[in-house]
């Protein structure tokens, strides 16, 4: 066989890279297809040398580790169990984060079994996020042969189970959930679902495999309608919760003194990430929600509208991802403005919240309104410069309005909300 093209290691780039993803996946706990996959590079009778011998050596690495972690297992009492993917940037892993810091804070125990989903790239870490929340106490990671008793396991982003891990822990938990963060299609047009991103059916049949009984919760009324609307002969047998399971924030950390001190226009801020869903759709509606006379503010990626408009207006400003903390970049603007794709179907919306929490007004989407309720300003793209000068320029008017965001964050979407959540599910130590 030619060796054209091969590195130091004797490995083409392209050995080199289903190598890495066989490794990741054994790693991460799919070792059947993985070791399947490597079984047919050491039986090919025209595999290349090296490649046979590189992957003989990861093959037999996995098989000592493994050994060497089976007699590892622990045997754990905890109160509550996430299984999700660990390893995603943005909302999925905030969302996470905010439910392990609060539960912990509570003085609960809490199992995390990072589960990545198959097709993706299963070779990234757990998102520092997660990490620094581990303490091996209140906070600790499972492994493939650790024996796990819960009062709730929660598995959140339902992609997940669409391909269950072949080494994962024994866990008898009290009460099972699902969390359905997104909706099962990535948008829904005049002939219905566009894009499937998971199968309720096929996630519901893994669940009921693996632990049986269980319940499932949309995260907001977006996801719920989406559901009822194109979905519902899949929901036969499916014991769908009539609540929400509406994401945390610690209000405390996200307060921020007050109002900025103006100089200079009116500043609208915008904080998600950079897809075409999470913008409207048109170049006129965009320059409606993020209008002239005012600087417009972008934290996380301007991307879309950069394609849409042939350029970013002059009054725009983009911070890059990563470049300002969520925080941070609240403090500098006025007003936060939330507009997304006629055929969007946003879960949730975290940085809405955020912002409610810091004492920012939100002006939004009217589909918004059943999730956030009084918490927001809601208005059509043409009415978003008059709502926003509205609230902005008139400080007891804006003085009222952040006031009853932080009353609704409080009641809906606080720690303390979420922890009257679980106890109500039978974790006994949050009651």
């Amino acid at each position: 066989m030619s060796t054209r093209g091969t590195g130091p290691d004797g490995l083409t780039e392209d050995q080199r890279r289903r190598l890495a993803q066989s490794r990741a996946r054994l790693r991460v706990g799919f070792s059947r297809k993985a070791t399947a996959d490597m079984k047919k590079v050491l039986a090919a009778p025209d595999a290349a040398p090296a490649y046979r011998i590189a992957t003989g050596a990861a093959l037999l690495e996995w098989q000592f580790r493994r050994a060497a972690a089976r007699t590892g297992g622990r045997r754990l009492d905890l109160d509550i169990v996430i299984v999700s993917h660990l390893a995603l940037p943005g909302g999925n892993t905030t969302a996470n984060a905010e439910e392990i810091a609060a539960y912990a804070e509570a003085g609960l125990r809490v199992g995390l079994l990072h589960h990545p989903v198959f097709r993706w790239d299963v070779s990234r870490p757990v998102n520092p996020k997660i990490e620094r929340l581990v303490d091996g106490e209140r906070v600790v990671m499972l492994g493939a042969f650790d024996r796990v008793r819960c009062d709730l396991m929660i598995v959140r982003l339902p992609t997940v189970v669409l391909a269950p891990l072949d080494d994962r822990p024994e866990i008898e938990a009290a009460r099972t959930v699902v969390l359905a963060n997104q909706t099962p299609f990535k948008y829904y047009g005049p002939d219905g679902g566009v894009e499937e991103a998971w199968d309720l059916r096929t996630a519901h049949r893994n669940v009921r495999d693996w632990v049986g009984d269980h319940t499932w919760y949309t995260v907001g009324p977006m996801v719920r309608a989406a559901l009822d609307e194109h979905h519902a002969d899949q929901l036969v047998g499916v014991d769908l919760a009539a609540e929400h399971w509406f994401e945390c924030v610690d209000a405390r950390r996200w307060e921020l003194p007050g109002p900025r001190e103006r100089s200079g226009p009116i500043r609208i801020g915008r904080h998600s990430r950079d897809h075409e869903l999470k913008w409207p759709s048109t170049a006129g509606e965009l320059l409606a929600c993020y209008p002239e006379g005012f600087e417009i503010h972008v934290l996380g990626g301007a991307d879309t509208p950069r394609r849409l408009l042939g350029g970013l207006p002059a009054n725009w400003v983009e911070h890059p991802f990563g470049s300002l903390g969520a925080k941070e970049f609240l403090g500098t603007i006025d007003a936060m403005v939330y507009f997304i794709a006629a055929d969007g179907r946003e879960a949730f919306g975290i940085a809405p919240l955020e912002a409610m929490a810091a004492g920012v007004p939100v002006v939004m989407d009217r589909r918004f309104e059943p999730l956030f309720g009084p918490a927001a300003l809601y208005c059509e793209p043409d009415e978003v410069a008059a709502t926003v000068r509205g609230v902005v320029e008139d400080p007891d008017a804006c003085a009222r309005q952040t006031a009853v965001a932080k009353r609704v964050v409080a009641e809906r979407f606080s720690r303390e909300a979420l922890l009257r959540r679980v106890a109500s599910l039978g974790v006994r130590a949050a009651a």
